[in-house]
């Protein structure tokens, strides 16, 4: 009784809060180190703030990812939906820009999209579609964020991906 069900996976020993999933050492110069590794096209996820997006920018940063990773790591971290409209400020256009977290209907692709996102990235559905049905039940959830999609760019008066933009948003 009283013992974590988690097996203690989340919980930091002693007073170390760090673990290898969230280590203290972690520096935009491990950014550079892997830019000058590989000439293969590199996005860093986790982009909240408009200045670390120009950072990694700077940095050789081929695109970025606005991410909170679900909320895992704060819980009261801003949504990727409100970070997004200060990140694409930042940048710019001058490099791709992803959101991943809160995607869980067709609308919400929409609504990145709208506001100048380049892709949306669909974690946790996907789980839930793999937990319920395997490989099939993956490609329901892809199935049905189409087509939620698709009826949302209809009913919106959207005939293509390309017309999407943020005069579909209301403040």
């Amino acid at each position: 009784m009283g013992e974590d069900l988690a097996g203690g996976a989340h919980r930091p020993s002693g007073r170390n809060i760090y673990s290898a999933t969230h280590a203290a050492n972690v520096t935009w110069k491990d950014i550079e180190w892997l830019r000058a590794l590989t000439p293969k096209p590199l996005l860093l996820k986790g982009i909240l703030h408009p200045h670390d997006a120009a950072l990694a920018v700077a940095l050789g940063c081929d695109g970025v990812i606005v991410s909170n990773h679900g909320g895992r790591s704060l819980d009261t971290v801003v949504p990727t939906m409100r970070a997004l409209p200060g990140v694409l400020d930042r940048i710019g256009g001058r490099v791709p820009v992803l959101v991943d977290g809160g995607v869980r209907r067709g609308v919400d692709i929409f609504k990145a999209l709208a506001r100048g996102a380049s892709a949306v990235l669909v974690g946790r559905p996907y789980l839930h579609g793999l937990a319920v049905g395997g490989g099939q039940g993956v490609a329901r959830v892809v199935e049905i964020l189409r087509t939620e999609l698709e009826m949302t760019m209809g009913l919106i008066g959207c005939r293509s991906v390309a017309e999407i933009t943020r005069r579909f948003l209301v403040q």
